[in-house]
C-alpha cells in the first residue's frame, strides 16, 4: 500500500512537470500580435494632390491692368469703394448679365459672376455638384506659395459641399458658390492668390500674412459703409430673384433699427451679450484685428435689440456678422448656411434695414411695414 501511494505521487510530479512547462515558458516569450497593447497613432491626412484646370471662362482676366480691362468692358455701372484699397466695377443689372470686377493697384484681382448668360467655362449656373464631379475632382487641400511664403489650405465637408475651390493652370483659383437650398451653383468667385488669401474662407495651419496686413484707411470708411449698403442690398436681391422670390425694399424704421442697434451693440455689448464666453469672444474678436474668426448674434440677442427699438420681434428678424472683409463672399456664404439661408429666403418677407459700421454689419428684415414709412426700391437712395 505505501509503495502504490509513493507511486501515485511520483506520477503527479511527473504530470505537474510535463504539463506546467509549456505556460512557464510562455511568460518568457513575446505576446502574439493579436494580445499586444495597441497605442493610438496619429495620423495626418493626406489628400490626392489637386490638378489645375486649362484656363477657361473670366479666369482669363485675373492679373489683367484697370486700362486693359476698360478696353474690352467699358463703362461699368457703378464703382464701389471697398476695403483694404480695393474698388469693386460693376457690369450688368440682372440675374442674367450680372458681375463685378476687383481692381486692387489697377490691376483685375477677382471677378464675381452671377449672371446666367455670362462666359463662366467650364461652369454653368444651376450645376449640382454631380455636374461638378463630371468636370473636375472636388479637392480637399491646396499648397501654393506666394510671396515667400508657403500655404496650405484645407477645406471641411461643409466647404466642399457649398463652396469648393479649384485652381486654373495661370496660377488663379475660382469657388464655386452652392445654393444650400437647392445645391446649385449660384454664383463663380476667380481670384488671384492675394484676393484668396484676403477672403480665406478655408483653414490653414499657418500665419495668413496677407490678411494679417490688411488696412483701410480712416477717412475711406464713410464711403466705404454706404458702398457696402448698396452691394449689399443690390446682390441679396438678385439672389432673390435667382429662388423667385420678391425682392426687398429699403424701410425707413427697420434702417433707423439696424443703424441704432449697431451702435448700441458697440457702445454696450455686455447689455446684449449675456454669456460671459460670448462676450469674451467677442472683446476678443473686436480688439484683434487679426481673428479670423465670425462673430454672430443668437436669435434671442436679436430680439433684445429689436424690442429696444421698437422693432416687433414677431414679424422682424435679422442678422447680424462681422467681420465682413467682402461683401460678394458674405452673401453667398449666407446663401452656403442653413442658418442663414434660412434668415434670407423667408417669401413673406418685403422690407429690409441694412447699417455697416466698417467691418460690422446689422441687418433687419421683416413682413410688413406702417403706410407712413418711407419705401425704397433696390438701389435708390
Amino acid at each position: 500500500m505505501k509503495r502504490v501511494i509513493e507511486f501515485a505521487i511520483c506520477l503527479l510530479i511527473v504530470f505537474s512537470i510535463v504539463y506546467m512547462k509549456p505556460v512557464i515558458s510562455s511568460y518568457n516569450q513575446p505576446k502574439p500580435k493579436n494580445d499586444l497593447v495597441v497605442e493610438e497613432v496619429k495620423v495626418s491626412h493626406k489628400s490626392v494632390p489637386y490638378y489645375e484646370l486649362n484656363t477657361t471662362g473670366m479666369a482669363n482676366y485675373i492679373g489683367m491692368t484697370e486700362k486693359e480691362f476698360l478696353k474690352e468692358f467699358p463703362d461699368p455701372k457703378k464703382k464701389w469703394l471697398s476695403y483694404n484699397h480695393s474698388e469693386w466695377f460693376v457690369y450688368g443689372d440682372s440675374v442674367t448679365d450680372y458681375f463685378q470686377v476687383e481692381m486692387k493697384n489697377h490691376v483685375v484681382s477677382s471677378i464675381f459672376v452671377l449672371g446666367d448668360k455670362l462666359d463662366s467655362a467650364p461652369f454653368t449656373m444651376g450645376m449640382n455638384l454631380a455636374d461638378l464631379a463630371e468636370i473636375t475632382t472636388i479637392f480637399s487641400n491646396f499648397n501654393f506659395e506666394y510671396g515667400d511664403e508657403k500655404y496650405e489650405v484645407e477645406l471641411t465637408e461643409d466647404d466642399m459641399n457649398y463652396r469648393p475651390l479649384v485652381a486654373f493652370n495661370n496660377g488663379t483659383f475660382a469657388i464655386l458658390h452652392i445654393n444650400q437650398g437647392n445645391g446649385q451653383l449660384m454664383a463663380v468667385r476667380y481670384l488671384d492668390k492675394n484676393s484668396l488669401l484676403s477672403i480665406m474662407p478655408y483653414e490653414m495651419n499657418q500665419v495668413n500674412h496677407v490678411k494679417k496686413n490688411l488696412g483701410t484707411d480712416e477717412e475711406n470708411w464713410p464711403k466705404i459703409n454706404e458702398d457696402n449698403r448698396d452691394q449689399l442690398m443690390t446682390i441679396l436681391n438678385l439672389l432673390r430673384e435667382k429662388e423667385n422670390k420678391e425682392v426687398y425694399r429699403l424701410d425707413s424704421k427697420l434702417q433707423v433699427g439696424a443703424t441704432k442697434s449697431l451702435e448700441y451693440l458697440m457702445n454696450t455689448p455686455e447689455k446684449v451679450i449675456e454669456d460671459a464666453e460670448r462676450l469674451d469672444t467677442w472683446k476678443v474678436m473686436v480688439d484683434d484685428q487679426t481673428d479670423s474668426r465670425s462673430f454672430l448674434l443668437n436669435e434671442k440677442e436679436i430680439n433684445h435689440l429689436a424690442k429696444e427699438f421698437s422693432l416687433d420681434s414677431k414679424k422682424t428678424h435679422g442678422i447680424f456678422y462681422f467681420p465682413v472683409t467682402d461683401v460678394p463672399f458674405m452673401m453667398t456664404n449666407w446663401y452656403g448656411s442653413r442658418f442663414y439661408h434660412e434668415e434670407v429666403s423667408r417669401k413673406e418677407d418685403k422690407y429690409i434695414g441694412i447699417s455697416f459700421n466698417q467691418e460690422m454689419v446689422m441687418t433687419f428684415l421683416g413682413s410688413e411695414n406702417k403706410p407712413e414709412q418711407t419705401r425704397e426700391s433696390s438701389g435708390e437712395k
